[in-house]
């Protein structure tokens, strides 16, 4: 599993809701699910929701999918999601996609690898490692206390992953990429798609009239 670095730096303003530069050690890892199941909302989508302004009320540091991992923040930073100021500022918080084109299994798999990583190189055991509802008392991860990957299933495999564990650099990739999504018949049609864009993916779009 590749991780990529999409990082908010200094890119916002500081708040409560994500504060840089703490001194104090990371002492847990804490995982959630993005509770979003449209089609879509995978890793680069959630990184991409915090890098161009993040709406909600939250910020977290890793989305993990099923195909990759997304860091949104450096560990140094105090992200806003355990649902508590000890879980705050303790904790390294990692999202797990449940979008409905993905798979869920090999997506709580490359969780377990990334959680193994960030273990050995924060120096975390393996019992501080736990569901959002440790801190908060939410139904979080859902599908996890639903029984679909059950909470310790989850521990074997992050403790089989901390096995074969090996050290990867996340990679960088600071290359601009343009996306056309396609020709319309109407203008409703094309601000209706770059309203989606925005709004449900945070992504940075907008309408090009095309003159025959």
């Amino acid at each position: 599993m590749n991780i990529y670095q999409c990082l908010m730096g200094t890119r916002i303003t500081c708040t409560p809701l994500c504060t840089p530069n703490l001194s104090k050690k990371r002492e847990s890892l804490e995982f959630y699910e993005t509770d979003n199941t449209r089609s879509g909302a995978d890793a680069d989508a959630h990184a991409r929701l915090q890098y161009n302004g993040n709406s909600r009320n939250a910020s977290w540091h890793y989305t993990v999918d099923d195909k990759e991992a997304e860091q949104s923040f450096e560990h140094a930073w105090r992200c806003w999601a355990a649902g508590s100021t000890t879980g705050n500022n303790q904790g390294i918080q990692v999202e797990v996609c449940v979008n409905s084109d993905g798979n869920y299994q090999k997506a709580m798999q490359n969780t377990a690898e990334l959680v193994a990583k960030i273990m050995k190189d924060e120096n975390i055991p393996i019992q501080n490692v736990v569901q959002h509802n440790h801190f908060s008392g939410k139904n979080c991860s859902r599908n996890m206390r639903d029984g679909k990957v059950s909470c310790s299933q989850f521990i074997t495999m992050v403790k089989n992953a901390s096995d074969n564990a090996q050290q990867q650099k996340p990679i960088i990739d600071n290359n601009k990429y343009r996306v056309l999504t396609g020709t319309y018949a109407t203008r409703q049609a094309a601000e209706n798609t770059v309203d989606v864009l925005k709004h449900r993916f945070g992504w940075v779009a907008y309408n090009r009239i095309r003159w025959n």
